[in-house]
């Protein structure tokens, strides 16, 4: 498939009206609305309203992505405006962003791989000046949406696993003392160590909520061992004890969309990648977001 199949006159405002980002969202989904596409409109126009990072793309000073996996919608759409004075989002004091393209795609909950791919591709398209120029410079909804880049822009092929993992994770072996190990997430920067056994299988997962209870109970005198001697400390807890040995595991050739939508299912961060029982590699949702907007 192609953008040209998605970028459709009909869906496409030229020029958009509105110098915030929640007005010209409406004014695109009011297309939508046109189109038939949207089954609940103010659940739409709910989730939009909130303003989430998570939902909101800031292309520089080049465009606004809204993307919406949401059962709002029926279909895979895309609506698309430009706008002749810069579109602005307030973010705080003193501090906005404004872009003179905003683009919006909703699909529904099944059409997650199509989806991630159509969000990738576009994030791929607007970080080009030469495109934005190209779009900003037509003059209605028909001359945009028969502009040549759409039609020669090939969806990607679905993205695996593997394409995104990190290779060669760090991992902890179970009798590793519980704080050496929360140093070692602090000085990497990561919010969870794979455990592995001496053999180099995997067999449980310690993260920041794992640390924080039992560390928790560490300091607050132990674990209900029993009574010690006077001056006795608390025994030191090892990943062992702390880790969780009910992981989610995913393999390097499992769709990258089938992954994303089980760990938000499951509000997962981060899943250690498998085969035959040892580990292969990481995959957390921020190696997801960035492969999915092309850094």
């Amino acid at each position: 498939m192609r953008l040209s199949d998605f970028v459709l006159a009909n869906q496409v405002v030229v020029p958009l009206r509105h110098d915030t980002i929640l007005g010209a969202a409406g004014a695109l989904i009011d297309r939508l609305v046109a189109a038939g596409t949207i089954s609940n409109v103010e659940k739409l126009r709910s989730r939009v309203a909130e303003e989430s990072p998570e939902d909101i793309v800031a292309m520089g000073e080049r465009a606004f992505l809204l993307h919406y996996r949401t059962d709002a919608v029926t279909d895979l759409r895309v609506a698309l405006g430009t706008s002749e004075q810069p579109i602005c989002r307030e973010l705080g004091e003193n501090e906005t962003q404004c872009a003179r393209i905003v683009l919006l795609v909703v699909a529904p909950p099944r059409m997650a791989a199509r989806y991630l791919q159509l969000v990738g591709a576009f994030a791929r398209l607007l970080s080009k000046q030469t495109v934005v120029d190209e779009l900003l410079a037509q003059s209605d909804a028909a001359s945009l949406a028969a502009l040549p880049v759409f039609t020669d822009y090939e969806l990607p092929a679905q993205l695996t696993v593997r394409d995104i993992m990190t290779d060669r994770p760090m991992t902890v072996a179970p009798d590793t003392d519980l704080q050496d190990a929360a140093r070692d997430m602090v000085r990497l920067g990561v919010g969870g160590l794979p455990v592995v056994d001496a053999g180099g299988l995997l067999i449980g997962m310690v993260g920041e909520r794992e640390l924080l209870q039992s560390l928790t109970g560490y300091l607050q005198g132990g674990r209900g061992e029993g009574p010690r001697s006077p001056g006795v400390p608390a025994p030191r807890p090892t990943v062992r004890e702390a880790m969780t040995r009910q992981v989610l595991c995913v393999s390097p050739d499992q769709p990258i969309a089938d992954v994303s939508s089980m760990m938000t299912n499951k509000d997962v961060d981060r899943v250690p990648v498998v085969r035959d029982g040892r580990i292969v590699g990481m995959l957390t949702r921020g190696d997801i977001v960035r492969k999915l907007l092309g850094h």
